[in-house]
């Protein structure tokens, strides 16, 4: 999992299908100087915390269990972080 920020959001006008009507922002990794795109499972909002899954843990997020394959998910946020204990 990797920590960041969401900056704003991605627009697309057109995606590929399975991403249709799905949210992608754009999220600054934590302690990094690299941005990544990530597909918006939990509504976050400009300057919120998150964790990210990538690779097989994003499918994961989107549908758990073996029958995932046919996903387009690389990164897909898993978590809205609170705040730091």
């Amino acid at each position: 999992m990797i920590e960041g920020r969401v900056l704003g959001d991605v627009w697309a006008t057109r995606k590929v299908p399975g991403l249709e009507g799905r949210r992608l922002v754009l999220v600054s990794v934590r302690g990094e100087d690299r941005v990544l795109v990530a597909l918006d499972t939990l509504d976050a909002r400009e300057g919120q915390d998150v964790l990210v899954s990538v690779g097989s843990g994003a499918r994961n997020v989107l549908k758990p269990g073996p029958d995932n394959r046919e996903l387009v998910c690389d990164a897909a946020i898993a978590l809205l972080v609170d705040g730091e204990s």
